[in-house]
């Protein structure tokens, strides 16, 4: 027992032995402490081509152990991308950077298997460093973490770059360079520079008349007085200037353009004023629309063509239609309908406000054809509210719910709803029923008017402030619905404003919340239906020969007094008003009076919000009284048979000439020129002889002559009946012609051609001498000498007319005197037997004087039966009576006149003839002496020897 309590008594103290030697050795070896940085962050900077960080401050740490033991040394520091895990993860082994201790200091350097840095790709490395001991295995301590930002210094190795190759500017009129007109921009890569910019720009083009500054502004320097100019620019990045790796870009060329000012137009080369004389024609044939395509990238035209016939009848028949022009006030106007609403003004309140219109003052029944004008101001307090709000409603009063016709509004949208009953034949015709309009105005909470112009289902028109609204994909769509069908028992409708009933629950539903005036709704009403009811105007617009296209809109109204057109090009848009044709059907077309026609034209330029409006351009049309032409006629005789011995003494060509017109003045100047045109050609031994009239030119030819100056027609026609014809070689032709035409100055109107023929008629025996004006051989003569032996053929023939009438009286008396015949034959016939025949082709002018002289010398007192010379006489003179050969001859003109033309005519030149008694009598005097005493026969009598 003893034994064993010694045991335990000797391996207790062995154990407290063996526990002191180990509690001993762990005081030695245990580490108590965890180091320490030196500071809680760092920050670091490296370029992107160094791979050592630099460190501020500077990093180091301490460990309160025994500072010989492994314990107090530090060995390493740790890097990592949290602060709190100590799990070093893939994402942490991906840090480029490492710490290395090299003379127990430790260095920040970029691994080495890591690529260069590049700023440009990522310019700050955050990470977390922490410091850790000696110590072996477990033992080891780690510090607390410490933030470490690096940041990659960027290297210039970009060149700053333009963001365009070429700047082109437009600079309109006085306009100058401004940041807004005149900038180019450069950026500069480098991740020095987090907002990409460059610090300078140069002009490097020499002697050019603008600067630029540091942010790249143009200016202009001098005045400029070329139309376009183009020079290099370059951009210098923002380096120090004391650094040589400043680097330049390279040039960017400017162009500067000088644009003249410039105004959309739309102009017409034609005059303002058309004259219409026909029942069609085009009214804008010249047209030219300039909508500064420049400065504008057209997106869309829209033009409004309309005819004001200013009150002038239009021809439409629409009483015919039995319809009335109706307007249904639903909310009262002010006493200005076109300005905005003052004290007529119906709020809504969008709960329970709404208004039933009574039956009797309006049935809800609309046309095909209706305007519905309103002034509207509302604003959506709630956007987010899908609700209608119902302006007016039309609906079934009772089992359905059915709108027929409604006007609401429903979020940013205002849609019209026509639903009608049937249009065709066809049931299941699908037609537009709905117009929707996205607008900002009608939530802007400010007064607006509104106009529809409907013309159901195929159009409708909405203005605006009455600018109408141009429809474009974004803020305009349409929808199509099937007629509304018959349901027995629906029959009946409600008309409701400010709401829409529901017959179904039997209440108001779909309020409006805003404030309305002056809504009405007119239209045509017919009183009693009728198909043959005539819309159609005799004077309207139309656009005939065009086709419509993707890019052409062209509507019209139901009367064609006013057009729409749309296009997307100025050309197109021409081409369209050059197809304009103004039409009148009347029978003649009238009624007198102007009209006029204008143009709206409106241009929005691709990326503007507002169009343009253009001029407003206006073409004025005219319908004048009808104009009757003047007319210009020459009548005359045109067939004379003359004597060889009238034409050696002359003859007038036109003494019976008569230049009629219609116009109202006859001393007004009618005619410009005149013809005379001789067939064959005239001959040495021919002439003409032509007097002299003031303020007239005339010239003669081998052809005839011609005749210039502006006169009246009682001058010419003074002129013609003077013109006298000579020639003493008849016995060379038998026939000859005169043709006379004049030009009427009034429209250039040409005269008819008179045509005056003379046939010679041959004599036996040559005649007296010839006068000596026609001696002088001339084309043109013109003295009183010769004018006094001019035989009046007109004058002669009515002699011959008178002394032909007695033909009955000369019979009887042929026969009381037979037997002195018959002896006077017999004394004939034995002269001429015992004398040599008389020749006057071959003999000379001694035989014709040898004849002549016996005659005078031998003293016979022959008497000759006057009866016989008279017949004689007449039968070589009657021919030429003009009124029995006028109609022989094709070119003669017509003896058809109007009566009153000719009395007029008679009137204007009975004085005229009256003064040409005088010469007529000396003309007469000697013609009779011919008639008395011809030559021809006398051709007998003894030769003189």
């Amino acid at each position: 027992m003893f034994g064993s309590i010694f045991f335990l008594i000797i391996a207790a103290l062995t154990n407290i032995k063996v526990l002191s030697i180990e509690t001993k050795y762990s005081r030695i070896k245990a580490n108590f402490f965890d180091p320490i940085l030196s500071a809680n962050s760092y920050t670091g900077h490296v370029k992107e081509n160094e791979r050592i960080v630099k460190i501020e401050p500077r990093l180091y740490a301490s460990d309160a152990d025994q500072p010989t033991s492994l314990n107090g040394k530090i060995c390493g520091y740790e890097l990592s991308l949290h602060k709190h895990d100590d799990v070093i993860d893939d994402i942490t082994q991906n840090i480029p950077f490492a710490v290395e201790m090299i003379d127990n200091q430790p260095i920040l350097k970029l691994k080495a298997n890591s690529e260069a840095l590049d700023c440009e790709i990522k310019q700050i490395h955050r990470v977390y460093i922490r410091a850790f001991d000696c110590a072996p295995g477990d033992n080891r301590r780690y510090s607390e973490r410490s933030s470490l930002i690096i940041t990659v210094d960027d290297v210039n190795e970009y060149a700053p770059v333009f963001t365009h190759d070429h700047y082109l500017f437009k600079l309109h009129g006085s306009q100058i360079c401004d940041s807004s007109s005149c900038r180019v921009e450069a950026t500069d890569d480098d991740c020095a520079n987090q907002d990409h910019r460059v610090c300078g720009y140069e002009i490097i083009t020499p002697k050019v008349p603008f600067s630029i500054d540091s942010k790249g502004i143009i200016s202009i320097t001098e005045t400029l007085s070329g139309d376009q100019y183009e020079f290099d620019v370059i951009a210098i990045d923002c380096f120090p200037s004391n650094d040589n790796s400043k680097k330049l870009s390279q040039p960017a060329r400017v162009t500067v353009k000088i644009i003249k000012s410039c105004k959309p137009t739309l102009n017409d080369k034609a005059s303002q004023k058309l004259l219409i004389q026909s029942d069609r024609i085009h009214l804008f044939d010249t047209v030219n629309v300039n909508a500064c395509e420049e400065t504008c990238n057209v997106q869309d035209i829209v033009g409004t063509v309309e005819l004001d016939s200013n009150g002038l009848d239009n021809g439409c028949n629409l009483d015919q239609c039995s319809t009335i022009e109706r307007e249904y006030i639903l909310l009262p106007k002010d006493d200005k309908p076109n300005e905005i609403p003052q004290s007529r003004v119906a709020t809504f309140n969008g709960f329970s406000q709404a208004l039933i219109v009574n039956q009797s003052e309006f049935s809800g029944h609309l046309s095909s054809e209706l305007t519905i004008r309103m002034w509207m101001k509302h604003v959506n307090d709630n956007k987010n509210d899908n609700n209608k709000q119902h302006i007016f409603c039309k609906s079934d009063k009772k089992s359905k719910n059915r709108h027929h016709t409604a006007l609401f509004i429903q979020n940013d949208h205002l849609k019209l709803l026509l639903r009608k009953g049937p249009v065709s034949s066809n049931l299941n015709a699908m037609h537009t029923s709905e117009w929707m309009w996205k607008l900002s105005q009608i939530n802007d909470n400010k007064w607006h008017s509104y106009k529809f112009i409907v013309d159901y289902p195929n159009k409708v028109d909405l203005y605006i402030d009455e600018q109408l609204i141009v429809a474009t994909k974004e803020n305009f769509r349409a929808v199509e619905d099937h007629p509304l069908s018959i349901i027995e028992g629906t029959n009946d409708t409600i008309f409701t404003l400010g709401a829409c009933w529901h017959a179904r629950a039997s209440r108001m539903v779909q309020h409006f919340h805003g404030q309305l005036s002056g809504l009405s709704i007119e239209q045509k009403e017919e009183l009693q239906r009728s198909s043959e009811c005539i819309r159609d105007c005799h004077q309207y617009l139309d656009i005939p020969d065009i086709h419509h296209k993707t890019n052409l809109e062209f509507v019209s109204n139901s009367n064609r007094s006013m057009w729409i057109l749309r296009t997307d090009t100025t050309e197109s848009y021409e081409q369209l008003l050059k197809h304009v044709v103004y039409r009148n059907t009347f029978e003649p077309i009238g009624p007198q009076g102007e009209r006029k026609v204008t143009i709206r034209t409106r241009v929005k330029c691709l990326g503007e919000t507002n169009p343009n409006e253009l001029p407003v351009f206006t073409r004025f049309i005219s319908i004048d009284e009808p104009k009757i032409p003047i007319k210009v006629e020459l009548k005359g005789d045109t067939h004379y048979v003359v004597p060889e011995d009238v034409i050696h003494q002359g003859i007038y060509l036109f003494r019976t000439l008569s230049i009629f017109t219609n116009a109202i003045k006859r001393q007004q100047v009618d005619v410009s020129d005149c013809t005379l045109q001789a067939t064959p050609s005239l001959s040495n031994t021919e002439q003409l002889i032509i007097p002299d009239v003031p303020n007239l030119e005339k010239q003669t030819t081998k052809e005839g002559a011609m005749f210039s100056g502006l006169e009246t027609i009682d001058a010419y026609q003074s002129l013609f009946r003077q013109i006298a014809y000579v020639s003493h070689t008849p016995i060379t032709y038998t026939d000859r012609s005169f043709t006379l035409s004049c030009a009427g100055v009034s429209d250039h109107i040409i005269t008819n051609e008179i045509r005056v023929r003379v046939r010679i008629e041959k004599q036996m025996a040559p005649l007296a001498p010839v006068a000596a004006a026609v001696l002088s051989n001339l084309f043109f003569v013109d003295n009183d000498h010769a004018r006094n032996h001019i035989v009046n053929v007109h004058e002669t023939n009515e002699r011959v007319k008178r002394n032909m009438s007695d033909w009955p009286i000369a019979v009887v008396i042929c026969v009381s005197i037979g037997l002195a015949g018959v002896l006077v034959l017999y004394l004939v016939v034995r002269i001429r037997t015992t004398n040599r025949k008389h020749n006057p082709n071959t003999n000379n002018g001694d035989d014709i004087h040898s004849q002549m002289e016996w005659e005078d010398d031998i003293g016979l007192n022959i008497t000759v039966n006057p009866l016989d010379e008279t017949k004689k006489s007449a039968q070589s003179v009657n021919i030429h009576n003009t009124e029995q050969t006028l109609d022989e001859y094709p070119g003669s003109s017509s003896d058809d006149e109007d009566a009153e033309f000719q009395t007029n005519n008679r009137n204007e030149y009975s004085s005229e003839d009256d003064g040409e008694d005088e010469n007529n009598k000396i003309h007469k005097k000697k013609v009779d002496h011919q008639l008395e005493w011809d030559d021809a026969a006398i051709g007998y009598g003894p030769k003189k020897v």
